[in-house]
């Protein structure tokens, strides 16, 4: 079976599901130096705690997040999550901004891939064989949902000691052989060519139920024969699911639902969900770059709401909420948002890619409170190893202090780097120029 190289971006041909409403009424973060809430600390001892990283992934720019003053496009994150914790405004991505680079650097608390070489693991342990070995855990209890097979090896590292023994169990989304993608492609432009609303949506469940019939699942990632049968088990559930709600063929809705589900079957100790329906972006379309940080939202904060249901996860887990890396901004007769520079080159590589933001919710975390400093995104692997007690590999980037003595640990300071904190002004783009979109 041939595979599509981009099947992130194009497998996304089902109809889009419909996503709730924000939640009523504003709540204004305080500045750092205002006085936020107690942090709630932690009853459970730190080898009983649950860390959750979700990576806001696919290239995120503060100017549509948290620097929109109405935040139309974040409002779950917004009024129910940053409310809750605490919000560092000035995450600097410091390396070559491109997904994989960023999304390992996060895990291990060092900057990883600098040869751009994504077919090998990351050299430093990540927080996954950290946390297994340290606690001589199962691979049931490490799990990482990434959107992309050029993610596929940021579960584990080829740091001596640890490695594929103590890796998470990756899993990838669907995937569907080209001659799939073509007759979605076929049916989508006849649908398109009668002008028929009806018809449009008639085809986008075609192409829905077409990619559903024939997806291929890839098994590489797994550990384990529990964790094998386990995944079999949900695709074939996926594969067969009828009703409009099941319509969608969103990646990223796909790895929500089965990060959930995994969570409630093995009570995974670290799970990982890097989402990256973000990145459609490339193709130039500022409506469907806005919605899918809209849908990327919703599924934090679905997240976010089984963390709280769950028994074994709620009052003991942090949650860490993070971009892997921004976009570029807009100049005169060039819409930014598009790309997120040369990766090769460093060319591009403004303060639009570069500053993001980290949200920590949970446990120890002070509510309510925004912390403008800068600080590495490296910072976040030792952070979430703070909270369970346990510390990043030598060299790693220090943990966030804030909140760290309610985890009953010593969390290093905040860095500070040279950069200063820059105003990203927030001028939302109409349409992409036809320059702007034939640039690559």
């Amino acid at each position: 079976m041939t595979r599509l190289s981009l099947n992130r971006r194009d497998f996304l041909r089902g109809a889009a599901g419909a996503w709730a409403a924000a939640a009523a009424g504003e709540r204004i973060l305080p500045a750092e130096d205002a006085a936020p809430s107690a942090p709630r600390a932690s009853r459970a001892p730190p080898e009983d705690r649950r860390l959750v990283l979700v990576i806001f992934g696919g290239g995120t720019r503060s100017s549509e997040t948290i620097d929109d003053p109405d935040h139309r496009y974040v409002p779950r994150l917004w009024k129910e999550m940053v409310p809750r914790g605490t919000l560092w405004t000035n995450v600097r991505v410091e390396g070559a901004v491109v997904h994989p680079n960023s999304n390992a650097s996060i895990k291990t608390g060092h900057w990883e891939y600098e040869d751009l070489d994504w077919s090998k693991p990351p050299r430093h342990p990540t927080v996954f064989e950290i946390v297994r070995k340290a606690r001589r855990l199962p691979d049931t209890a490490a799990w990482s949902f990434v959107y992309a097979s050029i993610l596929a090896k940021t579960g584990e590292s080829t740091a001596e000691g640890f490695g594929p023994a103590w890796a998470a169990n990756v899993v990838e989304p669907p995937t569907i052989p080209r001659s799939t993608d073509e007759e979605m492609d076929r049916i989508a432009r006849e649908a398109a060519a009668t002008g028929s609303a009806d018809a449009e949506l008639r085809a986008a469940a075609r192409c829905a139920e077409l990619a559903r019939s024939t997806a291929h699942i890839a098994t590489d990632g797994l550990r384990s024969d529990a964790a094998r049968r386990w995944l079999d088990e949900r695709f074939r559930a996926w594969r067969g699911a009828a009703g409009p709600e099941n319509l969608t063929t969103s990646h990223d809705a796909f790895l929500a639902n089965l990060a959930v589900d995994c969570m409630k079957r093995f009570s995974p100790h670290v799970v990982s969900v890097d989402f990256g329906e973000i990145d459609c972006a490339h193709y130039g379309s500022w409506s469907r770059y806005v919605d899918a940080i809209r849908r990327t939202d919703e599924l934090t904060w679905r997240l976010w709401r089984a963390v709280e249901d769950l028994p074994d996860y709620r009052g003991r887990t942090l949650m860490l909420v993070l971009p892997d890396h921004g976009r570029q901004l807009d100049e005169p007769g060039k819409m930014g948002f598009i790309h997120h520079s040369d990766f090769y080159t460093g060319e591009g590589a403004d303060e639009g890619c570069r500053r993001v933001w980290l949200l920590a919710v949970g446990p120890g975390a002070i509510a309510g409170k925004r912390v403008d400093r800068p600080l590495p995104i490296t910072s976040a692997a030792a952070t979430g190893l703070a909270f369970l007690g346990l510390s990043a590999s030598a060299g790693a980037a220090a943990a966030l202090g804030v909140g760290s003595r309610a985890w009953g640990v010593r969390g290093g300071p905040i860095v500070e780097l040279r950069h200063p904190l820059l105003p990203t002004p927030y001028s939302p783009p109409l349409t992409a120029s036809p320059a702007a979109r034939a640039r690559r």
